[in-house]
């Protein structure tokens, strides 16, 4: 797997060195957004967060909402991943204010999803259950049972760490029903 990334990441710098040639700077942006992903995937995080915030400053100065979107999306993933849940917040939110335009409701339920797991971590409940209801509003938009599985989970915890036993139990009962559906399904 690690040589698909490494021949990935060799096509990429093609691709950066081809958009630097032809002058085509939102091009140059993307290729290291991919650079970056390329970078995470291959574990190397310092080296993916420059290529991050190198596309971050480039879609910023040609106003590719779509770039700027995603590229707040891995930078909140990245801090998030070492644990730095407030550093993570603001970038979720970035995220979070541009994702009306994109209509990616699948994209926005995943970053509700991640902000509400900041917010738990940082002892913060009533505000991660507004997102993981957020979450959970978005895959019933989109019937995806695993998601709203996975958000009455989240919501069960929150309620629980506020001593709400009663809706904490009612969301781990719509969890059950959801598992065993899938279960039924798969």
């Amino acid at each position: 797997m690690r040589g698909e990334y490494d021949k990935a990441l060799e096509l990429h710098k093609s691709h950066l060195s081809l958009a630097q040639e032809l002058g085509d700077y939102a091009a140059q942006g993307r290729a290291y957004g991919n650079m970056g992903n390329a970078y995470n995937a291959l574990g190397l995080h310092d080296q993916a967060v420059r290529y991050h915030r190198q596309e971050l400053q480039i879609s910023l100065e040609v106003n590719d909402r779509p770039s700027q979107a995603s590229t707040h999306a891995n930078l909140g993933n990245f801090h998030s991943c070492r644990g730095e849940y407030a550093q993570a917040l603001p970038y979720y939110q970035n995220y979070l204010s541009l994702s009306p335009g994109l209509q990616d409701l699948e994209t926005a339920g995943k970053i509700f999803h991640n902000q509400g797991y900041a917010y738990y971590c940082l002892g913060q409940y009533r505000d991660a259950i507004r997102c993981y209801e957020q979450d959970l509003g978005l895959a019933k938009d989109l019937q995806d049972k695993l998601a709203q599985a996975k958000a009455y989970c989240n919501l069960g915890l929150a309620h629980k760490a506020l001593g709400e036993y009663g809706k904490a139990e009612e969301c781990q009962r719509y969890l059950l029903s959801l598992a065993q559906a899938l279960d039924n399904t798969q």
